[in-house]
């Protein structure tokens, strides 16, 4: 199995986003109390046994639904008017339009879908051996923590990044298109911008990776950042 997501490698606790619209509207249901999706119907059984590109509307559902169970997403995070669509719409969203529908969640979403896509039904039956072995891939593949590590690596970062205040945390973009470049080569994403790569890395301040900081082109590393401390390392 392709190293990928484990509930490990999200927050402790349930993620809070400002809705969009919620599972509520869309299903009538609380966050607390996710449809029952039935397996016995022909036309919907046994979803994980379907290339995601054949869902239907309701196994995007079902999807969804595993999602924030096993994940411990938060469905409030999702604006579910944009996943009422089949499968193959689905596989062709883009990782910025998984971002717009499901904020900091789109994230996790778009990396569970890409695996489900590259494994099938292995994603599932080893589901419980890629929780323990599958870590670091999707770490890795999270901008806040390309960022620290470009911070981290001199010899890597060719000035396209500094630090303004090392010990508080604070860094400044000094080469925004070049920083998108290269986090555009990393996701193999050639329109990749940086207006679309700062709005993904506002995303963080709700988590408490990064805080607000005044200034254009200045972040900093909040309380639930980790590894970019010195005396951390």
């Amino acid at each position: 199995m392709l190293d990928s997501v484990t509930p490990s490698t999200f927050l402790s606790n349930t993620m809070v986003c400002d809705p969009l619209m919620s599972w509520t509207e869309i299903f009538g249901t609380t966050e607390d109390d996710y449809p029952t999706c039935d397996h016995q119907t022909d036309s919907d059984s046994f979803w994980t046994s379907i290339h995601p590109e054949h869902w239907s509307k309701h196994n995007v559902c079902e999807w969804l639904q595993f999602c924030c169970d096993q994940y411990k997403l938060d469905a409030n995070c999702i604006s579910f008017s944009h996943f009422n669509i089949s499968g193959l719409q689905l596989c062709n969203m883009t990782q910025e339009e998984f971002l717009d529908a499901a904020g900091i969640c789109g994230e996790y979403l778009y990396f569970i879908l890409q695996n489900i896509r590259m494994h099938g039904t292995s994603f599932f039956t080893d589901l419980e051996e890629t929780k323990l072995s599958n870590k670091d891939y999707l770490q890795s593949s999270h901008l806040w923590e390309f960022v620290r590590d470009l911070l981290l690596s001199p010899e890597e970062n060719g000035g396209i990044l500094e630090w303004e205040d090392r010990g508080q945390g604070i860094f400044r973009v000094v080469k925004s298109e070049a920083l998108a470049k290269m986090w555009g080569q990393r996701k193999k994403n050639d329109r990749m911008t940086y207006e679309k790569l700062s709005r993904a890395l506002r995303y963080y301040y709700k988590t408490g990776i990064l805080e607000r900081v005044d200034r254009r082109l200045v972040y900093k590393f909040g309380k639930n950042a980790h590894g970019w401390q010195e005396n951390k390392i």
